[in-house]
């Protein structure tokens, strides 16, 4: 199976620990515009998205009875369409905190490492067990790891248009 979209993880994982890096120390807590969360805010939430993810794709799990990816484009259509505004459920909402570059670097960096780690080996046709009120519920660990690309794909631009407002 082509683990190409792990790569592109890879990237875009990287594009967020270099955004949160260039970033002012004094901007990232800064909110730009009404109702927005601030850069860190971001960074924290594809943090708490991102956590548990390389166990997740490490865990043996009953293959998919479907083709691995036959949700990914569809997942890659919402999640790239930046006039769509979505909720997010609310065990990945951030604190409502300050937070420092370095603890969010460290965290990116970490979910990083170690998922990039995991994915060389992944069986990525298998369909993980997931709670019953997650909304990613039956999808394949292909699709997951495509889901993580664009929504970090998509958080950094967000990240990217916060930044650019301060």
């Amino acid at each position: 199976m082509d683990k190409s979209i792990a790569a592109e993880l890879d990237k875009a994982m990287q594009e967020t620990i270099s955004l949160i890096s260039s970033a002012n120390e004094s901007d990232i807590n800064k909110i730009p515009f009404k109702s927005s969360w601030t850069a860190a805010q971001t960074a924290r939430h594809l943090i708490k998205a991102g956590s548990g993810m390389a166990e997740m794709f490490n865990t043996k799990a009953p293959k998919a009875n479907r083709a691995a990816d036959e949700k990914a484009a569809e997942l890659k259509e919402m999640l790239l369409d930046f006039g769509l505004k979505m909720d997010s459920p609310d065990f990945i909402v951030p604190e409502d905190k300050q937070y420092t570059k370095e603890e969010l670097i460290t965290g990116t960096e970490s979910i990083r490492s170690q998922t990039v780690e995991v994915l060389r080996n992944a069986q990525l046709d298998e369909t993980p067990e997931t709670e019953d009120n997650n909304p990613l519920k039956g999808y394949t660990k292909l699709e997951l790891l495509h889901f993580a690309v664009y929504h970090t794909q998509r958080h950094n631009r967000q990240i990217r248009n916060i930044l650019n407002a301060l």
